[in-house]
């Protein structure tokens, strides 16, 4: 019963898989995706908004704005004296525009009306226009705070233009290193498969000579066993091959309901671009910075720590603003009559002052130090974390595919050796000069030396690809 059920899993298991639609994948099939719909590449999208918005946020502030006002007092209190009537009801409005400067200046212009009722005066009106004028004396004076705060905003808008190219290739190649993992895979797959049939071929000569008594039972274990262990590599790498398109599914969504086959590749076309662009990378001495955007992220972040630190430096600084108004009004009881007051004696009235904020207290110098502490201490670690990064990928990548290559020239004359030597000691089995044991055993280690060939080159492949995400522009076939 049980074979039956395991059977009966096996072709419901079939039958769901051939019934998802299937994909091709491919790279041009990941860089499209990217490109498009994949989370990721919205997410690095979002979190560049996010800074665009904030420098939007600022430019907000000196957008032209109505402004408008209005008001209705009544009271029934009764005054001290004839002398001293009590004004109710009082109505007042005002309306107008207001332009607030980058120079730290703003100008203004509005209509008002007054009107006022006591024993004295019925509907006392006075209606006109103003013009209104203010200025910061010291901490904006001129507007050099107002164009550090544009300048940082601006500088971190550009960064973080930056840095979304930067994730965002790093993101693609990180695609492309699960694509050339299922590549090694299907690559590893062909040879197992190629020594499954050798050794059921083995198994089955096996058997006919333990049929004929020239072999015995434990010679047919050996195969049968041998056989078992093929079967199982190739179920791992199956396995293996499930949890790479897991991951392709993962951060590619719009696949996730698709049954994913591997498109047709190269690996003869492949090992030439890869030499060619380690070649290329090897002539680099020093790191090749015009082929990367860090160069310009690191001089947008020390701009933008230099504008930080003016708008900190006046952090504690006294707030001194001077305002004033210019009034041209009629006054007569009644609007319409106070109107043509306006229009035909209309009186000018003035006003000026200043409003000052003196910080007292040491609380403000102390908060502005740690202000300037931090920052310091921030853009010293962001300085340095990206000047350690491009360093280390180009000198450390150049010493590890250096290393890499010899490892793979060492496994090539390995395998070769391992051929030859194989090739021997089957001649002498079958000559019955040898074991089965012996006979096994080579076979194992060149398959496990072929295997490892392909694995040194998965190796060497993503190391580029890790190179590729940070010097994103590097010239070669393979960083496309």
């Amino acid at each position: 019963m049980k074979p039956i059920m395991t059977l009966f899993s096996l072709l419901l298991l079939n039958q769901m898989v051939l019934a998802q639609p299937t994909v091709t994948l491919t790279e041009e099939l990941i860089k499209e995706q990217v490109e498009t719909a994949a989370p990721n590449t919205l997410a690095i999208e979002a979190s560049f908004l996010a800074v665009d918005l904030q420098r939007q946020a600022f430019e907000d502030g000196f957008d032209l704005t109505l402004n408008g006002s209005s008001s209705y007092t009544r009271t029934s209190e009764k005054s001290f004296s004839t002398q001293m009537p009590v004004t109710s009801p009082t109505k007042a409005y005002k309306l107008g525009v207001v332009k607030p400067l980058d120079s730290g200046m703003s100008i203004g212009v509005n209509t008002f009306s007054e009107q006022i009722t006591n024993s004295l005066v019925k509907n006392g009106t006075k209606t006109g226009f103003g013009i209104e004028f203010s200025m910061d004396l010291y901490k904006n004076f001129l507007g050099r705070l107002t164009k550090a705060q544009r300048n940082l905003l601006q500088g971190s808008t550009k960064r973080a233009g930056l840095e979304k190219k930067i994730q965002n290739k790093a993101f693609y190649q990180s695609l492309r290193k699960v694509y050339w993992s299922l590549v090694a895979n299907s690559e590893q797959r062909k040879i197992s498969e190629s020594l499954l049939n050798l050794a059921l071929r083995q198994m089955k000569d096996a058997k006919k000579r333990y049929k004929n008594k020239i072999a015995d039972i434990g010679e047919v274990a050996r195969y049968e066993s041998q056989v078992a262990d093929r079967r199982a590599g190739i179920i791992s790498l199956d396995y293996q091959k499930e949890l790479l398109n897991q991951n392709i599914k993962t951060l590619l969504p719009e696949l996730s309901d698709k049954n994913i086959v591997l498109g047709s590749y190269s690996v003869e076309n492949t090992a030439k671009q890869l030499f060619k662009c380690t070649a290329k990378i090897q002539k680099f001495i020093e790191p090749p910075m015009h082929y990367t955007y860090y160069d310009e992220v690191l001089s947008s972040l020390q701009d933008e720590y230099s504008h930080q630190r003016k708008i900190t430096d006046s952090y504690s600084n006294v707030s001194v603003e001077f305002t004033s108004e210019m009034q041209r009004m009629g006054k007569a009881p009644g609007y319409s009559n106070s109107w043509d007051k306006f229009s035909e004696e209309g009186r000018n009235a003035y006003s000026a002052g200043v409003q000052f904020v003196i910080p007292l207290g040491g609380s403000h110098k102390k908060s502005q130090k740690l202000q300037q502490v931090l920052e310091q201490k921030r853009y010293i670690s962001q300085k340095e974390e990206i000047v350690g990064k491009v360093n280390s990928y180009h000198t450390q990548v150049i010493r590890n595919i250096f290393l890499l290559q010899k490892v793979m020239a060492q496994e090539k004359i390995n395998s070769s050796k391992l051929e030859i030597s194989l090739k021997e000691t089957t001649k002498k089995y079958n000559q019955a000069r040898l074991s089965v044991r012996d006979l096994i055993q080579d076979q194992n280690a060149y398959s496990s030396s072929k295997l490892l060939q392909i694995q040194s080159q998965l190796t060497i492949i993503t190391t580029l690809l890790d190179y590729f995400s940070v010097y994103t522009e590097i010239p070669c076939e393979m960083n496309n």
